[in-house]
């Protein structure tokens, strides 16, 4: 595994366990709070134990975050601690590292805790001991380890993991699983030496286990503050970890306890086995020796041998005299295990200054630095003072009753530190001494004093029992020299008092070792003849304690103790008693503590006395005389005699002559021995001082460095907490980002794969796929404008709305589905049907490319503009604490949106408008592309965030009043289109156009070269300036660019953009536009006649801020027939037009004079708020656009937004024209409605195409279905349309169309001239009337764009002055739509190219013809390159057209040959070939090579391909294969639009560029349709025995109006005839208008077909199957 791989499952990991710690069970937190009850915890133990297993195959449990981070931390450990393997633990250390698992420890799951400490002791022992070293010092692993082990010592693996570490085993070669026993563990530990001791700093972590372990096992009832289970008195941290152990039975077995008795056992088990260690291993023991090993046992075992915890160094280095005392005279002593004794005892405090009572208050007496006395609290001896216990209160705090159950726990952990001193005494040479001052830990000075004291006391037991079963250890040197320094250790620590009652001790163990010395066949040993001064030096101090307790005994309180100590001294006589140096001094003393003992109150101590004197007097009589007689000098010699009597009286008389003659005694013993006693008492005590002043330095330097050590270690662990808190929230971060973006990636992917499956599945069910579905389809209006800006194609409509609603009289509605708006509840979205079916095996590249991502596993929806949408769910990544959340990066989101090598430049907040609402999304600038991403806004930090999250008072509060929400009301993103992300390429912007919205100048309109556009707005008009200008700077539209002078694009460049320069303001661009000179090219085009008035009301209404994405702002058209009731309409009649010089309420007197009287009525009214107006409605409002397009997806939806949901009464609705115009002119006062563009080129408005139910009219009953056409249109609705465009550019509506025009767009449009001309209409409708962002009162805001809103807002005033009438006196060029009979052939050839002639192209810019061959074409719309195929390997070239250099070449573009290719514009190239497919290519020409990459293909042919057809402006290709098939395709989506009826095969056919009329040839017959496949003519137009060989439609410029529909068919043998397409009785026909001989020099028609046909404005070129190619004229004659 590579290191990158090892440390992305190690951060993962770690996420898991931090989502681990988040998803804890809110029951569990329950149970560790106490809230639940022992039964309630345990049904709940009981429930989880029954629980089946997950790893169960026939079982779907899911995993936990806490299972899944075990689960992969074990894997994550077996890997690393493979046996043989160190791969992948060296580069886990040199990319993971060990600071990953100490951020693991805070995990409180013991499966992870044991995986982590398994990796870490693999890591430590394969890296070594630098490593270990480093591990300790500089990152604090081993005090973090401490620290985090300490509570899981009732884990075995812990163990054997911390004992693999200190011994250096490989723990790849441990089992952790195996019983947790002596034997094990040896057998465990026996392959790796234990010689030696490899790492000992983990030696604290396996101490801080001991002492946790011990606190718990050692205690009956858990300390005051510890919680327990209820159960075995463990507390609740350990019994919750092993409830869980037990719940969890995906867990790896390690063996866990399951009661006390283990808990137990685990500990004895650890002991012993340290134990073992130290008697099997020479290295051990020689660690033990030299490191803290017994000072941390010393630390283990103070707490439950004082039952007290164990203090901060710094108390008691801040204390007086640096001990700490308890403030109590007598501290109770009970030890945690009662196995030391059957007894508690309590340290009575002595004054140390007080002498014996038996001396005289003048003498001295021997004083400790702590005096301690230690008395049974049973009573058994007697005390001083009764209540001295009684009374103290913190002798009752002290004295709880605890005990350890298993008392040889203690026992055994004793007896290793006992075992380390026999081993540093009897068999290692200069011992050091024990050391226990220094050793023992900070705490009360009593319990200290007790502690040092029981391990004194203990230790000479082990020892002096060791000696006497070995007592040749004595003839050793070295181990009497080490019981020397033992020896002179025990005596300071005796006179110091902290050994308590150790002088008996001390005495009998010296005693006993001097006897043995001195028997007469030891002493005769060299070695031990040469120990003299060491054997002097034990006597010294044996003799130094005797005399020390022989003074501190008292006969009144401890009468029997020191009868029983001076019958010991008769016991030790012949050591007290053997000869020395020191042995004259020792007697002086001694013999003046008897006579203190003789002389006292009790007679038991004075007999005992009194036996020593005669002891002394028998043993030492020469010794005993001189003193007598030293101390007699001057005075009586008879004492030495008196006391020489001893031995021949019994003890009571020599006592009764003591007391007779007690004054002159007294005067020699305290009077002549007192001052040797004073010499000795003063040189003890001044040794005493100055022994306790070194400890007390060597004490405070111990707590200094053991207070520096626990600031350090305190610091380490702050540092540690800090860190990992730190660290553990950045990797849950980081990793929970990485998390969601592999969600999202995997999302992405699914949505991928349901997206290509749902385009498989379109493939096959579509028209003409291999499991096509019959079905009736569902219809919508494209958003694609072809010439003049109209919208014609109808394409599958892929939404989920549904086919039937609720009318108002058809039904009850559901009161969810209305909405709020400014006067009502608006509408919420429809019920979703079934998803459609898209149909493209790879997205366009290149050209409008739409990004989608499916929603859910199974259907995507398209949206209106066919792009495969997604929903909320895919996007939607939960937290994985149940936050819920949207957390997705949406930053990510924006970067996997855009092209490859694209940057991100600039983002804008923007909002689309759709119809009647606005989708808020970002308007993103990247380096080559723009995007638009829907649901998606930056906030002003710079973050990405959904919508829905986006502070509200940064979104657009006026486009959430008309989604009806309040402003700071939550909106939803429920549209599936409001996912969608869009892109172009830069140079794809055709035009950018400042608009308004709502009368704001904060929107501006975006069209693009594919016949799209988006109407976006901003928040202010600064930020919508800004916007534009930076699209100017970064598009092809900016000033000096070419692309909108190129020849291909220029007629939609001229659609939708003026000549004016882009960067001014609205205002001045209209006023230069159409200034009062009407110098404007449009305008002088129009009033030259060289421009339809079609095309120039749709210039018009685009410079006016019209456009077809607001339905509050569509374009205007007039009505323009009056005459809705004859068979045949007159367009030669004035009568059958409307009145253009006035307004629709105008048409009447009548109506007009009822206008004028409301006027006047509220002008009388004098509300300066409300100014008078004639028309309460407007001419163009939302309502009025939908109604009329009712029919159509997606306006229906619009008109049930506006509706409440239904459809509004059947009577109401737009059903007739007749009736429509009756309402709008004469009959209804409050419709002065005006007619839409669709009225002029649309028929599919007039139908019905997806059976929408409408109800039925109250009247007649009739049903409403299609609109009920005038009887002139008989019943057709395609001659209703074609009527009303050729009434629309008729003599009388040119002559009068420019008083319309200043009407609506002039200067009637407002003041005087509009109130002159009955044209005023509400004044909010007008711009300027009221400033939004000036309005305070929300509710008056509201309703102010409510009335802007849906009530109509009047067009821009384009005009100031009287627009100028058609001038019909200037002469306009004919061309061959009215000259085609004239056209006459040049004498000769224009060229022969000697092959078929396969395409003529015309280039207005070069004034230059182009001729191709059937595999070559030219390639426009600079012509210097051409292209080339039908080459073997099935391949296309590309040269240049000067040098004929290949500059491209592309092998097998398809399986087989190409069958035909035509270019759709210079960069998209279209191919198809005898495998059925066509493929569309992006091309990308530059000056040296030429780029070509594959953007899609489509299928649906079964046969070749043998003709193709385009239609550039409506982007709509035709392909017709060889058995007859016709299919239409969507080139900006690629995507099959329908199939058109089969037939024989087809010739030719062609695709009418300005109305989209379809032309198809099959032999001698000639079919037309239109764009959406709607019949229009089959007619046969020439012989059987002759064909349709070419066709072609005379366009004419685009933006001018023919009068006649001219189609030109070429034949064989040299003939072409023309055909006007009119309507005869209601029908469309082909009317034959010249027959076009090519003829040869003798007059006869040539033999070769004709094979093109090129019609321009005022000749026609023609070509043959020769290569020849003709020129017609057209001759105009007189």
């Amino acid at each position: 595994m590579a290191a990158d791989h090892l440390r992305s499952l190690a951060m993962y990991i770690t996420y898991a366990v931090e989502q681990a710690q988040k998803e804890k069970p809110y029951l569990q937190n329950k149970i560790h709070s106490g809230i639940m009850s022992e039964s309630a915890v345990q049904e709940l133990d009981s429930q989880l134990r029954t629980t089946t297993d997950p790893r169960d195959d026939h079982q779907n449990v899911e995993l936990s975050a806490s299972q899944i981070a075990t689960r992969l931390l074990e894997l994550y450990a077996d890997l690393l601690c493979t046996p043989g393997d160190t791969t992948h633990i060296t580069r886990f250390t040199k990319t993971v590292t060990n600071k990953w698992l100490l951020h693991l420890l805070v995990s409180d799951d013991d499966q992870i805790i044991i995986q982590t400490t398994r990796i870490l002791a693999r890591l430590l022992v394969f890296n070594g001991e630098s490593y270990v070293k480093r591990f300790k010092a500089e990152t604090g692993g081993v005090v973090i380890l401490q620290h985090r082990l300490e509570n899981k010592w009732h884990l075995p693996a812990i163990w054997r993991i911390c004992f693999s570490v200190l011994f250096g085993c490989d723990i790849s070669s441990i089992d952790l699983g195996r019983p947790f026993s002596l034997f094990f563990l040896v057998d465990d530990f026996e392959s790796c030496s234990k010689d030696k001791v490899t790492h000992p700093e983990i030696l604290p972590v396996i101490i801080s286990l001991l002492q946790s372990g011990l606190k718990i096992v050692c205690r009956e009832s858990p300390a005051p503050g510890a919680e327990q289970d209820g159960t075995n008195g463990i507390p609740v941290e350990l019994s919750a970890s092993r409830s869980k152990l037990a719940m969890d039975p995906t867990s790896t077995n390690f063996a866990r306890p399951q009661n006390d008795v283990e808990l137990s056992s685990i500990l004895k088990t650890a002991i012993r086995f340290l134990a073992d260690v130290h008697t099997r291993s020479s290295g051990f023991r020689d660690f033990a020796a030299s490191s803290n090993y017994v000072q941390e046992l010393l630390f283990t075992l103070y707490p439950i041998v004082t039952n007290s915890s164990v203090l901060e160094a710094d108390i008691e280095l801040q204390s007086r005299e640096s001990l700490v005392a308890s403030g109590e005279q007598d501290v109770l002593i009970r030890p945690l295990s009662r196995s030391f004794t059957t007894s508690a005892y309590a340290i009575r405090t002595l004054t140390a200054d007080s002498p014996s009572k038996t001396l005289k208050p003048s003498l001295p007496a021997l004083r400790r630095m702590s005096s301690y006395v230690l008395v049974r609290k049973d009573g058994q001896n007697n005390v001083p003072t009764s209540d001295k216990l009684r009374s103290s209160a913190s002798l009752k705090r002290l004295s709880s009753d605890i005990s350890c159950k298993d008392k040889t726990i203690a026992h055994e952990l004793l007896e290793i530190i006992i075992a380390v001193y026999l081993d540093q005494i009897l068999v290692r040479k200069d011992f050091l001494g024990l050391g226990l001052f220094v050793k023992v830990p900070p705490g009360i000075r009593e319990h200290q004093a007790f502690f040092e004291s029981f391990m004194l006391r203990n230790t000479l037991v082990h020892l002096g029992n060791s000696i006497r079963l070995d007592q040749k250890l004595l003839w050793e040197p070295r181990v009497l020299a080490n019981l020397q320094r033992l020896a002179g250790h025990l005596g300071e620590a005796v006179f110091e008092g902290w050994f308590i009652d150790g002088a008996e001790i001390v005495f009998d163990f010296l005693g006993g070792i001097l006897e043995y010395i001195h028997l007469p066949e030891v002493y005769r040993m060299k070695s031990v003849r040469l120990c003299d001064h060491i054997t002097a030096t034990l006597r010294e101090v044996l003799l130094r304690v005797v005399l020390l307790r022989l003074s501190e005994l008292d006969e009144a309180g401890q009468p029997s103790e020191t009868v029983a100590f001076m019958e010991k001294l008769i016991y030790w006589q012949t050591v007290i008693l053997a000869a020395g140096d020191n042995q004259k001094h020792f007697l002086r003393l001694f013999c003046f503590l008897l006579y203190a003992k003789m002389v006292g109150v009790d007679d038991r101590v004075r007999m005992s006395a009194a036996s020593l004197w005669r002891l002394l007097l028998v043993q030492k009589p020469e010794e005993t005389s001189q003193i007598l007689r030293r101390a007699t000098v001057g005075q009586s010699t008879e004492l030495s005699q008196e006391f020489s009597k001893l031995l021949e009286l019994e003890n009571e008389a020599f006592l009764a002559w003591l007391d007779d003659n007690r004054e002159s005694v007294d005067a020699v013993f305290f009077g002549g021995l007192s001052q040797y006693w004073a010499e000795f008492v003063a040189e003890e005590n001044r040794n005493t001082e100055e022994a306790a002043k070194f400890r007390i330095s060597k004490r405070k330097e111990k707590l200094k460095q053991w207070s520096s050590q626990a600031l350090t270690r305190d610091d380490i662990i702050r540092r540690q907490e800090t860190s990992c808190d730190h660290w553990r929230s950045n990797i849950y971060s980081s990793e929970s980002t990485k998390r969601q973006r592999a969600v999202q990636d995997q999302q992405n992917n699914l949505a991928f794969v349901s997206l290509t499956w749902m385009r498989l599945k379109s493939r096959l069910q579509r028209p003409c796929g291999l499991l096509e579905c019959p079905s009736s389809p569902r219809w919508q209006l494209d958003q694609t404008e072809g010439r003049n800006r109209t919208r014609l194609r109808m394409i599958l409509d892929s939404s989920s709305h549904p086919r039937d609603n609720q009318t108002k009289g058809n039904g009850s509605q559901d009161p969810s589905r209305h909405r709020k708006s400014t006067l009502g509840k608006r509408r919420t979205t429809l019920a979703q049907a079934n998803p459609p079916v898209p149909s493209v095996s790879k997205a366009p590249a290149g050209t409008s490319n739409e990004i989608q991502k499916s929603a859910e596993p199974n259907p995507s929806i398209s949206t209106a503009n066919g792009e495969i949408d997604d929903g909320d769910e895919f996007e939607l990544v939960g937290d994985p604490g149940g936050v819920g959340e949207d957390l997705e990066d949406k930053n990510r989101k924006v970067m996997r949106s855009l092209h490859r090598n694209d940057q991100v430049e600039d983002i804008h907040n923007v909002s689309r408008i759709i119809g009647l609402e606005g989708s808020e999304g970002l308007l993103i600038l990247g380096k080559y592309h723009l995007y638009l991403l829907d649901g998606l806004f930056q906030r002003s930090d710079g973050e990405i965030v959904n919508v829905t999250h986006a502070p509200q008072d940064e979104r657009d509060t006026y486009l959430q009043m008309i989604s009806g929400r309040e402003p700071g009301e939550p909106g939803t993103v429920g549209r599936k289109a409001d996912q969608e992300i869009r892109s172009w390429r830069r140079e794809e912007v055709l035009s950018i156009s400042k608009r308004r919205f709502l009368f704001r100048d904060v929107a501006i309109e975006l069209f693009f070269n594919d016949g799209r556009s988006y109407l976006l707005t901003t928040n202010n008009p600064d930020s919508r300036d800004a916007l534009y200008q930076k699209l100017l700077s970064k598009t092809s539209v900016a000033p000096g660019r070419a692309l909108a002078a190129a020849e291909e694009g220029s007629w939609r460049f001229d659609a939708v953009q003026s000549q004016a320069d882009p960067t001014q303001s609205l205002g001045s661009r209209f006023t230069s536009v159409f200034a009062q000179n009407h110098s404007n090219p449009v305008t002088r085009k129009w009033t030259h006649g060289e421009m339809s008035n079609f095309n120039y009301l749709m210039h018009i209404n685009t410079v006016a801020g019209r456009t077809f994405n607001d339905l509050t702002q569509y374009p205007v058209f007039p009505w323009v027939i009056a005459d809705y009731k004859s068979e045949e309409l007159d367009l030669t009649d004035p009568r059958s037009f409307r009145d253009l010089t006035k307004p629709m309420g105008c048409q009447s007197p009548e109506r007009q004079a009822d206008f004028r009287d409301r006027y006047q009525s509220f002008a009388e009214m004098g509300d300066h708020n409300a100014p008078p107006f004639h028309y309460g409605t407007h001419y163009s409002t939302a309502m009025i656009v939908t109604s009329y397009l009712i029919r159509l997806q997606p306006f229906v939806q619009s008109y049930l937004l506006l509706q409440g949901g239904s459809f509004d009464h059947p009577d109401r609705l737009f059903y007739s024209v007749e009736k429509a115009w009756a309402s709008a002119s004469r009959e209804n006062m409050t419709d002065v409605r005006e007619l839409i563009p669709e009225f002029f080129y649309l028929p599919e408005f007039l139908l019905n195409p997806n059976e929408f139910d409408f109800g039925e009219r109250q009247g007649d009953g009739g049903t409403i279905d299609r609109v009920t056409l005038p009887p002139w249109a008989k019943g057709d609705p395609k001659v209703f349309i074609a009527k009303n465009r050729e009434a629309l550019e008729s003599d009388y509506v040119s002559k009068n169309l420019h008083h319309w025009i200043d009407l609506i767009f002039g200067h009637k449009q407002r003041g005087e001239a509009a109130l002159e001309a009955t044209n005023v209409f509400h004044h909010l409708s007008y711009h300027g009337a009221r400033d939004l962002d000036k309005i305070d009162d929300p509710v008056e805001r509201l309703a102010t764009i409510g009335i802007i809103h849906n009530f109509g807002q009047t067009p821009h005033q384009v005009f100031q002055r009287n627009h100028p009438a058609r001038n019909y006196a200037r002469q306009i060029p004919k061309q061959i739509d009215t000259m085609a009979e004239n056209l006459t052939r040049l004498p000769s050839a224009v060229f022969n190219i000697n092959d078929r002639v396969a395409s003529l192209q015309y280039s207005t810019k070069f004034d230059r013809l182009m001729c191709s061959a059937p595999s070559k074409i030219n390639i426009g719309p600079a012509y210097d390159k051409y292209m080339e195929w039908g080459f073997v390997d099935g391949g296309i070239r590309f040269y240049a057209s000067d040098t004929k250099k290949l500059v491209g070449l592309f092998e097998h573009v398809h399986v087989g040959q190409l069958s035909c290719v035509l270019f759709a514009d210079s960069k998209t190239l279209v191919t198809a070939g005898n495998d059925c497919v066509i493929s569309v290519w992006s091309v990308n020409c530059t000056s040296k090579a030429v780029e070509m990459q594959l953007t899609g293909s489509l299928f649906g042919h079964r046969t070749a391909v043998t003709t193709l057809a385009i239609s550039a402006s409506f982007r709509t290709l035709l392909s017709a294969s060889d058995d007859g098939q016709v299919l239409l395709w969507d080139l900006n989506r690629l995507e099959i639009i329908r199939k058109l009826p089969s037939g024989d095969s087809v010739t030719c056919a062609r695709i009418h560029d300005v109305n989209g009329t379809i032309m198809i040839c099959r032999g001698p017959d000639l079919a037309l349709y239109t764009l959406n496949g709607d019949l229009i003519i089959n007619q046969q137009v020439c012989t059987e025995d002759d064909a349709i060989m070419s066709c072609a439609f005379y366009e004419g410029s685009g933006n001018d109006f023919l009068e006649r529909n001219l189609v030109l068919t070429g034949h064989r043998r040299g003939v072409v005839n023309i055909w006007n397409v009119t309507i005869r009785r209601g029908t469309f026909v082909l009317e034959h208008i010249k027959r076009m001989h090519h003829l040869d020099p003798a007059g006869y028609n040539i033999s070769p077909a004709m094979t093109c046909i090129l019609p321009l404005a005022q000749k026609v070129y023609t070509g043959d199957e020769d290569g020849g190619v003709y020129e017609w004229h057209c001759i105009q004659r007189q």
